[in-house]
């Protein structure tokens, strides 16, 4: 390679020691490689090559070049005389062992004039080598450098092919693994699903061929129960698809925490009691106030007193305590349970990521509760963290929120109690559910209302015009026209301008809740319908219309 020469013949280099491998911070997938047969034409060739800004690597043998090569390099620059037979196999078997993506380029410098056959059959192997280009002495350096040039963009290309596919790998993986997750999710609501499908099924039929009030009151109870648990799982699985939408959105007011913490813990009592747990409880009272959703703020502990109780074993131990720290609320929930493998603490907050299943398979969840608690906190501008010190060893979570200035004079509001009495209230229920439609209405006529039922718009608005009831429950989803059309014409068409309308529907998002006011609503209920607030809704209008 020394014998780089103009047209003229004479040199176009100037000598010079030259560096035989790249500096510091160099881009290894740019680097030239050369192989000469004489290490004073490396380092000359490489001086011409830096001085245009390219990287070099003077390789002593083939052996050399390829480790060179299996790190990273741009392009190939080999003189033909530096190849003999095993060189030449050496190198093609390591391009056969190229990746899919790459094919590395190769500037072979030939001799000019007549070659012997020896040489042709050498020439032509190398030529078979694939991405080769040959340059035949004599050549000019800048000839060599743009060779070379395009030699490292054809490279680049490749890299980027190999960047494309590589993130195409990962993204598949992403894909299978949220894939996996979701199924696994999906087989666990199957499961949590009949779980208390199958208890009704066995309390209802017990209620038929119960012969006394005990077995009756048995029976009521475990519906109850069940019925509560469904409506928790279906709230759950709207908590999954706000989630996901970005759709969650805070109703903010000014509360003392500890109120909140308090009703977290009646929620999950049941549960702690079940276990034979102690709930340890620590949190001043007036010291730690929020300007936050309380009923957010109660679901984030609920969920987290929720796991604790159920990845806990018999007679265990859950710690509940907030403090002020700073401008923050520090709301901790701790536990003697089963704890977290050191690896798993992050996956906790993924979604459709769950624990070990079988220490709560029977305490039923699917495994969504700690996403949504630390989307909560997000939204609060918090934070939520988890701890363990390992398998065995309990859990600790702890919950950062915005503290806010206390209120000049804190006072704690009674609620009255509403009564249950209808006192002869007319009601018109609409509902294409029958058996939902029925038992509404038995339930109101025990408790005095005067109680009609309709299950599509067109009847709803015949009974209205017949006569005017003092409040509507009307379903949105009804066949034919929707609850939105029925309540708009009973406002506009059946003379109900002062009739309460509430809206109970299975659709319970924001935007529902909007579009029901707008199509005229007075009240929004999700079901399955809360009575007891329900009742107090009614009693609530009774009172303001007296």
């Amino acid at each position: 390679m020394s014998s780089l020469k103009s047209a003229a013949g004479q040199p176009e280099l100037r000598t010079g020691q030259a560096a035989l491998g790249p500096g510091p911070g160099a881009d290894l997938g740019q680097r030239i490689l050369i192989l000469a047969p004489y290490g004073s034409d490396a380092r000359l060739t490489a001086a011409i090559l830096q001085e245009a800004g390219m990287q070099t690597v003077a390789t002593e043998n083939v052996n050399h070049l390829c480790a060179h090569a299996s790190e990273g390099c741009g392009a190939w620059l080999l003189s033909e005389e530096a190849l003999g037979r095993q060189a030449v196999a050496a190198l093609q078997q390591w391009l056969d062992a190229q990746p899919s993506w790459s094919d590395v380029p190769v500037v072979l410098v030939t001799r000019a004039g007549e070659i012997s056959a020896a040489q042709r059959q050498r020439l032509s192997a190398i030529r078979s080598m694939g991405n080769v280009t040959l340059l035949e002495r004599p050549f000019r350096a800048g000839t060599l450098v743009s060779t070379l040039e395009m030699a490292l963009r054809s490279r680049k290309r490749q890299y980027q092919v190999r960047e494309l596919l590589e993130q195409t790998a990962r993204d598949a993986e992403t894909l299978r693994q949220a894939a996996r997750r979701k199924d696994e999710f999906l087989a666990m609501l199957a499961h949590e699903l009949r779980n208390p499908l199958s208890s009704v099924s066995h309390a209802a039929a017990v209620q038929r061929e119960a012969a006394d009030d005990a077995d009756r009151a048995w029976a009521a109870d475990v519906i109850t129960r069940q019925t509560a648990q469904l409506s928790r799982l279906v709230d759950d699985l709207l908590d999954v698809s706000r989630i996901t939408q970005g759709k969650h959105k805070l109703v903010l007011g000014l509360v003392d925490s500890p109120q909140i913490l308090s009703s977290a813990c009646q929620s999950v009592a049941r549960l702690v009691e079940s276990r034979a747990h102690t709930l340890h409880t620590d949190f001043p009272v007036g010291k730690c106030w929020l300007n936050a959703d309380a009923t957010r703020v109660e679901q984030i502990v609920v969920n987290l007193l929720t796991n604790a109780a159920k990845y806990t074993p018999s007679n265990g131990h859950i710690w509940l305590s907030a403090h002020c720290d700073g401008e923050e609320i520090v709301i901790v929930v701790r536990d003697s349970g089963v704890g977290i493998p050191p690896d798993r603490i992050q996956d906790m907050f993924e979604m459709f990521t769950q624990g070990d299943r079988t220490a709560a398979r029977s305490e039923g969840g699917l495994g969504i509760g700690l996403p949504v608690v630390q989307t909560l906190c997000e939204l609060h501008g918090g934070s939520v963290t988890a701890e363990s010190p390992g398998v065995g060893l309990g859990s600790t979570f702890t919950v950062r929120l915005p503290a806010a200035e206390a209120p000049s004079s804190a006072s704690a509001g009674v609620k009255k109690d509403g009564g249950t009495a209808g006192h002869n209230v007319r009601v018109l229920i609409v509902d294409d559910n029958m058996d939902s439609a029925h038992g509404l209405e038995r339930l109101l006529r025990r408790r005095g209302y005067v109680v009609e039922v309709a299950h599509d718009g067109p009847q709803a608005l015949k009974r209205a015009l017949a006569s005017p009831p003092e409040v509507v429950l009307l379903d949105i989803g009804l066949p034919g026209m929707d609850g939105y059309e029925v309540a708009r014409l009973l406002r506009t068409e059946a003379g109900c301008l002062r009739t309460f309308l509430v809206a109970l529907t299975g659709y319970g998002q924001e935007e529902d809740r909007a579009r029901a006011r707008a199509s005229g609503f007075d009240d929004h209920f999700v079901k399955p319908v809360d009575f007891k607030a329900l009742l107090q809704a009614l009693h609530d209008n009774t009172a303001a219309h007296a």
